[in-house]
Parts: C-alpha cells; sequence; structure tokens
C-alpha cells in the first residue's frame, strides 16, 4: 500500500550573504543525507504462512503503523492497545502499489501475502525526522481495493446533465451542461458508476464523437480524490470531486438533440 511520504521543507533566504548560503547548503546537504538513510532489516525473513487479510487503514497524527485488519476494529480485548493491532504493508513489486484512487475513507483492501518474522519496517523504508515504532509487517502478492458498507456520503442526492470536454489531459473531463457557455463557472467532474451493471461514463467518447452530454443521478463521495478504477499517467495534482452516480442517461452521443 501507500507507503509513507515525508516532505521535508527547508527554508533559505535570498538575501543573505554568499558564505550564509554555502552553510545553508551544507546543513540542506547534511540534513537530506540523514533523511535517506534506510532503517528496515533487509534479512528479515517472510514467515511461509500464506494468509489472506482484509485491512484497513487508520488516520493517525504520527508516523505509525496504519494497517488493521477489519476483524480487530471492534476489538474488546483490553489487553492489547488499538495501536498494537496494526502493522506495515508493503508490494512484492511496483504493479501492486496501492492505486492512487483509494480513499481511506471509502476503501478498505483484500490483500493476500505473508507476514516477516520479526518487527520492523516496510522494505526500503527511510528514516524520518519523527521516530517510527517497529511493527508486524505484511508482504502481499494479491491486492484487491473494495468498498466499505459502512461509508455514507454526507452530500446530497442531485440529478446532474454533463458535457464530456475532451481537454487534453488525464485530467477530470465532465462539466454541467449550463456552464458550456461560462468557463468559469465550470467545476470538473469524475464520475463513478455505482455498479458495475451501468454504463462507463468515460467509455462514451471514442475521441470523435463530440458533443457528448449524459444526465446522472447520484451524489458527491469526495471533494478530493479520483474514481476508483484503474486511471493511467494521473497524478495527485489532478484529484477532484468524485461523482458516484446510480442512474444515468445518454443524451447526446456525436449528434445534435432531435438529429441536428
Amino acid at each position: 500500500m501507500k507507503s509513507v511520504l515525508l516532505i521535508l521543507t527547508i527554508f533559505t533566504s535570498c538575501s543573505t550573504p554568499s558564505k550564509k548560503k554555502t552553510d545553508n547548503s551544507l546543513q540542506q546537504n547534511q540534513s537530506e543525507r540523514k533523511y535517506t538513510k534506510v532503517i528496515s532489516d533487509s534479512t528479515n525473513k517472510l514467515s511461509g504462512k500464506i494468509e489472506n487479510l482484509e485491512v484497513e487503514y487508520t488516520v493517525w497524527g504520527c508516523a505509525c503503523p496504519q494497517w488493521i485488519q477489519t476483524k480487530d476494529l471492534n476489538s474488546k480485548d483490553t489487553t492489547i492497545k488499538f495501536i498494537h493491532l496494526h502493522f506495515y504493508i508493503e508490494p512484492a513489486d511496483r504493479e501492486l502499489d496501492l492505486p492512487i484512487y483509494f480513499d481511506a475513507f471509502r476503501h478498505k483492501l483484500k490483500i493476500e501475502g505473508q507476514f516477516y518474522e520479526r518487527k520492523d519496517y516496510a522494505q526500503g523504508t527511510v528514516e524520518m525526522e519523527e521516530p517510527m515504532p517497529k511493527a508486524k509487517v505484511f508482504r502481499y502478492t494479491k491486492i484487491e481495493v473494495t468498498d466499505k458498507p459502512t461509508f455514507k456520503p454526507d452530500t446530497k442526492i442531485e440529478t446532474l446533465t454533463l458535457d464530456y470536454n475532451a481537454i487534453a489531459c488525464t485530467c477530470a473531463q465532465w462539466s454541467e451542461s449550463k456552464y458550456s457557455s461560462n468557463p468559469d463557472k465550470r467545476i470538473h467532474y469524475w464520475l463513478e458508476p455505482d455498479n458495475e451493471k451501468l454504463i462507463q461514463a468515460d467509455t462514451l467518447f471514442n475521441g470523435e464523437n463530440l458533443p457528448v452530454q449524459i444526465k446522472v443521478t447520484g451524489q458527491i463521495v469526495s471533494e478530493n480524490g479520483f474514481p476508483k478504477r484503474n486511471i493511467s499517467k494521473v497524478g495527485h495534482d489532478e484529484a477532484g470531486k468524485v461523482f458516484r452516480y446510480s442512474k444515468i442517461e445518454v443524451l447526446k452521443n456525436g449528434q445534435r438533440k432531435n438529429g441536428y
């Protein structure tokens, strides 16, 4: 899964003398070297016991192990601290990395793999400014993102008429038709079908058949995320509103309404 990302911001002054700049550069290089030390144990061995786990992500306010088995979320064992039920996970290869659309509030994982024998960190973990505790580590060879049945959006159900914009980017492409002549008011949506039986809205545009216009009923499930599907070459800066629809009607698909 999602490995912990550390962003170090080092402030320097552009108005200081050149010697000060040199000192700052040295300090920055020393700081960068300090926090590129790999702290995981490459000699740690797998247990040999293959397990299938259903896990969820806990959002901590610290650099802590984030994953817990769903069955342990409501553990009543008072002899074990809640944090000690958590562990780290790591993919067996990069193709199994946590997908960009994973949302800790909406999704959970089904993973197959093995725990390492000793408590440690995910392989390749580098030293952070904030100390990280060692914990169990699960190395998975299979991953599936599933919806949390307990997730309930707090947004209203609405019906939107949307146009496909065919923007030359990997960003969200749909916006409300009523703002077609007023680009400044457009909000671009990612669309996600509520179930597999519904038309996948993004497949309607074949590269030539504009205009594409649809009417969808549903609700926003994320203010800053991605739809649950495989998306290639998309960066985190392209996150946006995700509208999950339970109904879809194609109004235009390469031709004007009423044939003109």
